[in-house]
């Protein structure tokens, strides 16, 4: 998701690559950085934070590795970061404050909980963001501010948190799924697999537009496409069959369960 990120603000315009400053597991991974010309890349996250610390910091590592990250850094390491944005799964606000404050964070200057999705490197994202009480309404605005650059962004309760990461988070490895069945399903037909997975591709992204950038309910635009006795009605009659509608349902639920259980 760091990857993914970076590139999105880079082609918003909104970060040169000497505006970032990461760190990375292995000289191996720092070198690959390098490379592609970013500058300020660290192997240890206590060098990192004490050369960059003074900027907002984003935590983006899985969840189960976050006390070892923090357990890198000095017990002053947030002392004049003014601001940490989470990008960790599962971790509530409250948790992580008590873990940051541990590392001199300063708790009154608040805290953002995000979830961006990985076609925000196409500046096409969906994300969420939920934040502490005590968090500034500008520091709000500007997280939000940064993050429509990049797609939308939706400001929710953070009780809501894991079922939005859900349709979010995991949503895009749905419709890719969705995607690769529709261009299965033309190549069975004849259709070449290059032709028919920019159709399947095609499709889903001006469906999306429509539902988007129109009012009428996604039921209302499915009746619109389904002429009586026509060919579309017949497919969705298989779908409804095959349970399409409950397995998305499905594997949102079980995508929040699993988001809920990862601290």
């Amino acid at each position: 998701m760091t990857a993914a990120l970076i590139r999105g603000f880079e082609s918003a315009g909104l970060i040169t690559k000497n505006d970032v400053a990461l760190s990375v597991k292995t000289p191996s991974s720092a070198q690959r950085w390098k490379q592609l010309g970013y500058v300020n890349v660290y192997t240890s996250n206590d060098d990192l934070i004490r050369a960059h610390g003074q900027g907002i910091v984003f935590l983006s590592v899985k969840p189960e590795m976050r006390m070892a990250v923090l357990e890198e850094l000095s017990n002053e390491a947030f002392a004049n970061t003014p601001l940490i944005v989470s990008i960790m799964g599962g971790v509530d606000l409250k948790t992580l404050e008590k873990e940051v404050v541990a590392k001199s964070y300063v708790s009154k200057r608040g805290l953002v909980r995000l979830m961006p999705n990985l076609p925000v490197s196409v500046c096409s994202g969906a994300s969420i963001m939920c934040s502490s009480l005590s968090l500034q309404q500008e520091k709000i605005d500007l997280i939000n501010c940064i993050m429509q650059h990049v797609g939308i962004c939706s400001v929710i309760s953070e009780k809501s948190f894991d079922a939005a990461t859900a349709i979010a988070g995991c949503g895009p490895a749905f419709v890719f799924v969705a995607i690769e069945a529709l261009s299965d399903g033309g190549v069975l037909g004849g259709v070449d697999r290059t032709t028919s997975v920019k159709l399947a591709a095609q499709t889903v992204m001006g469906a999306a537009r429509m539902v988007l950038e129109g009012n009428e309910h996604p039921a209302a635009l499915k009746d619109d496409v389904c002429s009586a006795g026509g060919s579309t009605i017949y497919g969705v009659k298989e779908l409804e069959k095959n349970g399409f509608r409950s397995a998305l349902i499905e594997a949102v639920c079980a995508s929040t369960k699993r988001s809920s259980r990862q601290v």
